[in-house]
């Protein structure tokens, strides 16, 4: 069991679910000291010690039941499994080796008056050489299915049935009752090896389901922005909020770095002479960084609409890494939605934005007219710790540019950093604009996925904002 646990518990790692070494341990010793006869309370108990944030819940209940299913079938589904019981004949049975005084192999004990969830563990048991780390196929299932059946001892199970069968004979039992009994053994060995066949297919369903999983995140977080469909646009919101989660805790680890202080080795030694040289004392050298402040803007036309998205979805979950964020969309005219991303959560804020915020969505996009209105009216809240995120594909439509706005706000700020998620090789065809922006910009980026837009932001969040 135990090492059934750990499997889980690295699955939940893969699904960057947080679990520390300690928590591990805690959660041997809870379903240790629980057991496996009640589900519920063993569910509950690996929940308790490893489950810190509500969010985690859906993702904990899917891996567990794929890990421990067998534990709802170790009643009445592994019994019905087993074949009809007949109590007669098992206790026919029983009274022969108490008289006969026969010595059966331990596998055929278990035939004979094992239940379920004993099955289930020497099933188990015998899988744990089999090589199952390499299943990956429906067609390997029979191949491995093979494999944990040559780990029991057949022929012993043959003998010991065989010398029952001889001793009942013996004893004079008439030939229909004796076929009887055979038939009865017969559906117990057959159950036994259809339950190994399905320990193979359960596992095999773990595995595919984690690799499923895994492929799709990585072709979806490679596919192009504007190419995502309705249902492709939903599993990528779990995505992101798994990329920001995953760029806070770096955060929140760098934080308790930073705090504890490094060692300042000069005060270090100046401060062990007065120990003939020996350092009793270890002095820290602490830096105190401000949280920067950051102001995004994002095209939400049409062209763009689903990197606007995701953007605003990222910045609303990495607020508390900034002292101040406030967020402006715009087609033409540009409105800001800071209250919506401070009042509501992430996906009624982001869709307020996307949405409900007044700008018209269906007018034709108008950069300079954007940058101009925002240069009059915010010009004079920007200081240098502030950082301008713009998020757009710089088609103005032959609109004017009005650049100059942008190299004003420039001059006002930390830096401009421009996330287009149009392909480079479009940057300055036709109505784009984006090398007469970009001289204003500190950085330039192409954000045409998902996986892009990841290695942006957290390059920002790990060496920008730190310089």
């Amino acid at each position: 069991m135990d090492q059934r646990v750990l499997e889980f518990i690295g699955d939940l790692r893969r699904a960057e679910i947080r679990i520390s070494p300690s928590e591990a341990l805690d959660a041997l010793a809870a379903s240790a000291e629980i057991g496996l006869i009640d589900r519920e309370s063993f569910k509950a108990a690996l929940a308790a010690t490893l489950v810190k944030e509500s969010r985690d819940l859906p993702t904990f209940d899917r891996l567990f039941d794929l890990y421990f299913l067998d534990l709802q079938a170790l009643g009445a589904g592994l019994a019905k499994a087993l074949g009809p019981e007949d109590p007669r004949i098992q206790e026919l049975l029983d009274r022969l080796l108490a008289e006969e005084g026969l010595e059966l192999d331990d596998m055929t004990e278990l035939l004979l008056r094992g239940q379920g969830s004993e099955m289930e563990m020497a099933i188990r048991s015998g899988g744990q050489g089999a090589g199952l780390e390499r299943l990956m196929y429906l067609l390997q299932v029979g191949f491995f299915s093979r494999r944990i059946q040559d780990r029991f001892d057949w022929s012993a199970i043959e003998r010991d049935l065989e010398r029952l069968m001889q001793a009942l004979e013996a004893r004079g039992i008439d030939p229909g009752r004796l076929a009887r009994i055979r038939n009865y053994l017969d559906l117990r060995l057959e159950a036994f090896r259809r339950m190994i066949r399905q320990h193979v297919e359960r596992e095999l369903e773990r595995r595919a389901h984690r690799q499923g999983e895994r492929l799709t995140r990585e072709l979806l977080t490679d596919k192009p922005l504007f190419a995502l469909t309705p249902d492709e646009v939903a599993q990528m919101k779990s995505v992101v909020a798994r990329l920001a989660r995953k760029i806070k805790d770096a955060l929140a680890l760098r934080r308790r770095q930073e705090d504890r202080g490094r060692i300042d080795s000069r005060r270090t030694i100046r401060k062990s002479l007065q120990y003939g040289g020996i350092p009793m004392e270890i002095m820290l050298r602490r830096r105190h960084r401000e949280k920067p402040k950051l102001v995004t803007i994002c095209d939400v036309s049409d062209s763009v609409r689903n990197a606007s998205r995701f953007m605003l979805q990222l910045v609303w979950s990495l607020q508390e890494c900034f002292s101040r964020v406030r967020s402006y969309v715009f087609v033409s005219e540009i409105a800001e939605v800071t209250q919506a991303f401070d009042t509501y959560p992430v996906e009624p804020a982001v869709e307020w934005a996307l949405r409900g915020a007044p700008v018209d969505y269906h007018c034709r996009s108008d950069f300079g007219y954007a940058f101009s209105r925002f240069c009059r009216t915010e010009l004079e809240s920007l200081d240098r710790r502030t950082t301008i995120l713009v998020l757009g594909d710089a088609r103005n439509n032959y609109n004017d540019h009005q650049a100059w706005a942008l190299r004003l706000i420039r001059e006002r700020v930390k830096g401009v950093i421009w996330l287009n998620p149009e392909g480079q090789w479009g940057w300055g065809v036709g109505d784009s604009v984006m090398p007469l922006y970009a001289p204003s910009c500190d950085v330039v980026r192409e954000c045409r996925t998902i996986g892009q837009l990841g290695e942006v932001v957290d390059n920002l969040v790990h060496h920008w904002w730190r310089r």
